[in-house]
């Protein structure tokens, strides 16, 4: 089975000590794929959604994964066991997967591999308050539409308003095809401003200018 560039990027960072629960798992591919694959040898997968699931669940009896997925129609954490120690979080926005993430439960996991389909400064600010760090980062396009991988570990570290914006592990590591998505963002932005905006232009422009230092750093 064939993934999408997205779902495959989210693979590699699945270790096979990991117990994974994929929330909001839509069509299940990438969980047949972890299984198929010995990434893991066992996955539970959950969403909201009866139909998302339903179709999951028709995929996982098409490929005879029955007896190493297991499947829940639950929101959020609400369901998970207590041997789940890693999430996989994607397709959603940042105050949806907030909101997931907002539960006692979340004491008992360890790592999450966040695709968030905005609004990263939030998903940072949420989960680093929570007693977590950030391990990796990751920009891709996958047909011609940007995503950021967020990992997150348990532990705890400082981050500036900077780090949390932009990402301490971007910025760190000089992500050019990342600061150049960012830069073209801003500058759609700026384009669509009238010049006698002059305020809302130049704070856009600052920030255009402290992405292209950030970018050659």
């Amino acid at each position: 089975m064939k993934l999408s560039k997205r779902l495959l990027s989210l693979a590699k960072y699945v270790e096979y000590e990991d117990h994974v629960a994929d929330i909001g798992c839509d069509h299940a591919l990438l969980d047949i794929y972890l299984i198929n694959n010995n990434i893991v040898p066992h996955i539970l997968i959950s969403d909201v959604n009866e139909n998302a699931l339903n179709a999951g669940i028709s995929n996982i009896k098409r490929f005879n994964l029955t007896d190493r997925i297991d499947t829940l129609l639950a929101f959020g954490l609400e369901k998970i066991t207590s041997d789940i120690d890693t999430l996989i979080i994607s397709g959603m926005g940042a105050s949806t997967i907030c909101k997931i993430l907002d539960d006692s439960r979340l004491l008992q996991i360890h790592k999450l591999i966040i695709q968030s389909n905005n609004d990263h400064f939030t998903i940072r600010k949420f989960l680093t308050t929570r007693n977590f760090y950030i391990s990796e980062e990751e920009f891709i396009e996958d047909n011609n539409k940007p995503y950021i991988n967020i990992i997150f570990m348990k532990g705890n570290a400082s981050y500036s308003m900077r780090e949390l914006k932009y990402g301490p592990i971007f910025i760190n590591s000089h992500n050019n095809n990342y600061f150049d998505y960012l830069i073209r963002v801003k500058n759609n932005i700026l384009n669509k401003i009238p010049k006698s905006k002059v305020i809302v232009r130049f704070k856009i422009n600052k920030e255009l200018k402290l992405l292209n230092k950030l970018k050659k750093k």
